[in-house]
């Protein structure tokens, strides 16, 4: 039997006792990373600002896109107003906030109410989709 070790392309699903070496060897790691937020729950929202932080602690040094995608009723949470001032931290260290207009449109949320920095983009779930496409993990928190 040979050894699962000597794969260079993706290991089979499942198989975590493979990633490792193919990581050390710098072959397939992919650090770009999309967390979905579609509640108007700040609960769930803090645990993505925590989830978010510490990705950015463990990737130091490593080259990522980070995206947190809003839609649904979380478009509210994104408020001017309202937002929590972690996010305005994690924008600074990278974080991309991209907010779906669907949502604002049915929940009547003009770009100008939003917090600054956000990218609107059409369609929360066309841009999940093409994110994915593109090999960014998907983290639901």
């Amino acid at each position: 039997i040979r050894s699962r070790k000597r794969y260079r392309s993706c290991p089979p699903f499942g198989d975590y006792r493979t990633i490792e070496p193919l990581i050390m060897q710098g072959g397939l790691m992919n650090y770009d990373i999309v967390f979905h937020v579609d509640l108007n729950d700040e609960a769930v929202l803090n645990i993505a600002i925590s989830n978010i932080a510490n990705y950015f602690t463990a990737i130091e040094g490593q080259k990522a896109e980070v995206v947190m995608l809003v839609n649904g009723p979380a478009v509210n949470l994104f408020k001017k107003e309202t937002a929590l001032p972690a996010l305005k931290d994690l924008q600074g260290k990278g974080l991309q906030i991209r907010v779906c207009q669907n949502a604002m449109n049915k929940f009547s949320l003009p770009k100008e109410t939003l917090m600054d920095g956000v990218q609107v983009v059409p369609a929360g779930i066309v841009e999940l989709a093409r994110l994915q496409n593109e090999r960014y993990t998907y983290i639901k928190p």
